[in-house]
């Protein structure tokens, strides 16, 4: 309804089905802004029940919902100079699970472009409480600097920290491994 042209890319991955989806609009260069939609199958790092189920309000929710206020707020002023996709990426959270590799949805995703992208910009685990974001070390540098500027900017810098603080495999990684510029918006110490 907000007139985003959606589009299913669906594919399997060791005997499951899976899909992506996006959202495209626009004219121009393609920028492709990013999350899973998925969440971890079972609490396999919890201490006290590993077989339950992840909620996953912050690792995977959180930047879904960053996606979908998105998709309601870009209008034709954003959209007029890039075409804008935004992708929600399926089987990210099963990674060292039953030989799942992480972030299977953007690989496939990113080996499977139609269109290269000027850069992809994903977002993850931004749903703390007590926000921090930091560069993160495999991201293309120049485009952290890019966003983390705009964040300053607008009042953000207390959150938006332009400091290296992790390594880490997301949905960028995927983007990066195809020779796209990619940087991931993470906060990665919660509770």
């Amino acid at each position: 309804r907000y007139g985003w042209d959606v589009e299913y890319q669906e594919f399997a991955y060791l005997g499951r089905s899976l899909c992506n989806v996006m959202g495209t609009k626009g004219e121009g260069p393609l920028i492709i802004i990013g999350a899973h939609f998925d969440t971890r199958p079972v609490a396999d790092r919890d201490p006290d029940d590993r077989a339950a189920a992840v909620p996953g309000a912050n690792d995977g929710a959180s930047g879904t919902a960053v996606l979908l206020e998105l998709a309601r707020v870009l209008d034709e002023s954003a959209t007029d100079q890039a075409k804008i996709m935004l992708a929600f990426f399926d089987g990210e959270d099963r990674g060292e699970l039953n030989g799942w590799p992480w972030c299977v949805g953007s690989s496939y995703m990113a080996a499977n472009l139609e269109e290269e992208p000027e850069y992809a910009l994903v977002v993850d685990m931004v749903g703390d409480a007590d926000q921090e974001i930091f560069y993160e070390w495999s991201s293309s540098l120049w485009l952290q600097e890019k966003v983390w500027g705009i964040a300053d900017d607008l009042g953000y810098g207390t959150v938006f920290r332009p400091e290296h603080r992790y390594v880490i495999e997301d949905d960028h990684t995927s983007f990066l491994q195809q020779g796209i510029d990619a940087a991931v918006i993470i906060d990665f110490d919660y509770r």
